[in-house]
């Protein structure tokens, strides 16, 4: 969940279009107890009181669970994970029902945020959004198997490719991957690409 800012902007959003925040329920994992704690505060600042921030490692051990102990599910999972994490619990993986499309390289784990995302979404309603570096769009191995997996299933909705620079962490040009558990008829089987790259 980051400092909670993608909460907060999804929160300014839905007042933006008018919409009724009393309804929304947030809710995030972090693993840093600095970040997790001004998540809450920037909460709390911005007048939200209907959230759950848990702490703990997302991959490792996902702490939002319904009480069957299965991964809670949710409308819209968005997430800016760190990029091509390595050492992020491979070993584990093979065993975890979010590893449906396959085990990513233990030096990088842009699917394993991916799937655990895509697994958070519920069945009917659910939307996903997720800033990638490029590369999970051409990287081979056990990632393109993933990738190609991801696309038969026909939960890849959008493609938007995007500027470097935009990020503080990384310089390098990242991707924002829209995946959706039920695709509208005239989208099913499609995969749309979008350039928004130019500056």
């Amino acid at each position: 969940c980051g400092s909670g800012g993608m909460l907060v902007e999804t929160i300014n959003s839905v007042r933006a279009h008018g919409g009724d925040t009393r309804t929304l329920r947030l809710y995030g994992q972090e693993v840093n107890l600095t970040t997790a704690a001004i998540a809450k505060m920037n909460l709390y600042l911005h007048e939200i009181e209907d959230f759950k921030i848990v702490r703990g490692d997302t991959l490792r051990s996902p702490g939002l669970r319904k009480p069957d102990g299965t991964i809670s599910q949710f409308d819209v999972v968005i997430a800016n994970p760190p990029f091509s994490l390595s050492n992020w619990g491979a070993d584990l993986w093979a065993a975890d029902a979010r590893s449906f499309c396959g085990v990513p390289p233990a030096k990088n784990g842009d699917f394993a945020w991916v799937q655990h995302m895509v697994a958070s979404m519920t069945e009917s309603t659910g939307r996903v959004g997720v800033v990638m570096p490029h590369g999970v769009l051409f990287r081979g191995g056990v990632e393109a198997k993933i990738r190609q997996c991801l696309i038969e299933e026909d939960r890849l909705e959008a493609v938007v490719g995007l500027a470097g620079n935009l990020f503080y962490n990384t310089s390098i040009p990242a991707s924002l991957l829209i995946f959706r558990a039920a695709k509208s008829v005239e989208r099913r089987n499609c995969v749309l690409f979008v350039d928004g790259s130019a500056q």
